[in-house]
């Protein structure tokens, strides 16, 4: 395969060769790079070595005898020194955008295993619904799973695990996290309960996630009520940002009726706040 510059400018041209399947897909057979001294030479040429699997399936990648092949050419013109720097970035940025897409076609495929229950070898039971899933997917995802279906428990042996202590749309909201890693259409409520089922399955990046949620959504009516889940979940460092945001809205919190309440029902998280205050008003002296 020969290619010719005519552009004494172009100091570094890439090339991806890809084949063309019968179903509209994309193989990669070859990525080449011509930096200046290769453009010079004018040495662009190459063999492109096609490899055994055309022949091993005709009907896939010769489809009525013809090979169908895809180009992906980037040209750039800096100069030499800066060249693989900003040539690398522009494949980078293309690599990125087709993992992307492929990221998003394995999320939907796994979304539509767990919602159509393909294929399910296990449930989640609630007190009043029953979830189809998947025990290779709950144990990549959970230890705490893994740990069910690994060892000789109730849940390896019944089919089933109970959960009792969460309502059905937490249920499925962890589900649906733990097929498709994303969150939707999430709420202060649904993100507390999401933590707190987190936390007990050991699923790190939910809890992270759900974290971060109620940290960003921290208001005056709340704040307690966030104190109290992080002190019951031992979260050090949501407990601290939410004492620091109590502090900082102390005028409204402190003459709230939720804070009275939450002095009646947790004295002593009360008073960390307070010893909170008075340490950082120590320090805060000259």
């Amino acid at each position: 395969m020969d290619m010719t510059s005519f552009d004494d400018n172009i100091k570094y041209i890439s090339r991806k060769t890809s084949i063309i399947d019968s179903e509209g897909g994309k193989k990669n057979c070859e990525i080449k790079k011509y930096f200046e001294d290769d453009l010079k030479k004018n040495a662009l040429s190459s063999t492109l070595l096609l490899p055994k699997m055309l022949m091993e399936n005709k009907r896939l990648y010769l489809p009525n005898d013809v090979l169908s092949f895809d180009f992906e050419i980037v040209i750039s013109t800096f100069e030499h020194l800066s060249c693989r720097k900003i040539s690398a970035n522009l494949e980078n940025e293309v690599a990125g955008k087709e993992k992307s897409h492929k990221t998003a076609v394995l999320i939907t495929d796994f979304k539509l295993l767990y919602s159509d229950s393909i294929l399910s070898d296990t449930e989640l039971r609630t007190s009043k619904k029953t979830f189809p899933a998947h025990r290779a997917i709950l144990s990549a995802r959970s230890p705490v799973f893994r740990n069910m279906f690994s060892h000789d428990m109730k849940e390896k042996n019944c089919g089933y695990v109970d959960i009792t202590d969460f309502e059905d749309d937490t249920v499925h909201r962890m589900l649906q996290y733990i097929y498709t890693d994303s969150l939707e259409d999430m709420r202060y409520e649904s993100a507390r309960k999401l933590y707190s089922i987190a936390d007990k399955y050991q699923i790190l990046s939910l809890k992270c996630g759900c974290s971060s949620f109620l940290k960003e959504n921290l208001c005056p009516t709340n704040a307690c009520d966030a104190l109290v889940l992080a002190d019951l979940h031992n979260d050090d460092e949501l407990k601290s940002v939410v004492q620091d945001y109590i502090l900082r809205q102390r005028k409204q919190i402190f003459s709230s009726q939720e804070w009275k309440d939450f002095m009646n029902t947790h004295l002593k998280l009360a008073a960390d706040v307070m010893y909170k205050k008075l340490t950082k008003s120590r320090i805060s002296l000259p």
